[in-house]
């Protein structure tokens, strides 16, 4: 009982964000994860360098951010990546939204649709951006103010929360 006391009270000081180590995605089936099963990407190259797991696992390897805590908590409880299996065959641990088209790739957005005005907006040349950079680069490529760039953000969120 004092062993169970003591894990629950370590899971609930140490949150995932917190959470160091070499990553132990480099092979597949670690954990139960399989490029067949769930497309997961593995690291290559193994290294001995700790890294933050959560935005590793978030941005490295696209799970979603439900999968990264509970590969976290696994590796945190000193679970075995070989005899461990956390994942069932069937679940969709990949974030798909991860990299989105830009709406500005080959004119998918009407920009009078958006800003009112009848203002061309230069076609994109990258066809997929990471979401959580999206802003960012309708701000820098096609100089877009700010609150057009995160009105655009949000319906691409909408779009994928319906799917």
């Amino acid at each position: 009982d004092e062993h169970v006391n003591e894990k629950t009270k370590k899971r609930k000081g140490t949150p995932c964000r917190n959470i160091y180590a070499e990553c132990p995605l480099t092979f597949d089936g670690a954990y139960g994860l399989t490029k067949a099963n769930h497309s997961i990407k593995f690291c290559e190259h193994r290294t001995t360098r700790r890294i933050e797991l959560y935005f590793h696992f978030i941005y490295t390897h696209q799970l979603k951010k439900v999968y990264a805590e509970r590969l976290i908590r696994a590796i945190d409880d000193h679970k075995d990546s070989i005899i461990t299996k956390l994942f069932d065959e069937n679940e969709d641990v990949i974030n798909h939204s991860y990299k989105v088209p830009c709406p500005f790739f080959h004119g998918q957005v009407n920009s009078l649709k958006y800003n009112g005005k009848n203002i061309t907006i230069p076609p994109c040349q990258r066809h997929f951006v990471t979401f959580h950079t999206l802003a960012y680069h309708l701000r820098l490529s096609h100089k877009i103010s700010k609150p057009l760039a995160r009105k655009l953000v949000d319906d691409l969120k909408k779009k994928f929360n319906r799917k």
